[in-house]
């Protein structure tokens, strides 16, 4: 067996996802990424910038959406 490498980032990068899908079967255009919604927010709130930009962001797509 290979030997691992540990990431410590636990995003996956395209190049993971096709690895992953390469291996394990099925096409890489079908992977749906899960997320913790909650986990996000309280990260998004416990920075300011990240905050601005997230609240900027929702404020730029409900204008948009209301077009």
């Amino acid at each position: 067996m290979r030997s691992l490498a540990y990431k410590d980032s636990q995003t996956l990068t395209s190049s993971d996802i096709e690895n992953l899908a390469r291996r394990f079967g099925g096409k890489s255009e079908d992977y749906i990424e899960i997320v913790n919604k909650q986990k996000n927010t309280q990260t998004i709130n416990k920075y300011a910038l990240l905050k601005e930009i997230n609240s900027d962001l929702n404020t730029l797509i409900s204008s948009n959406n209301s077009e």
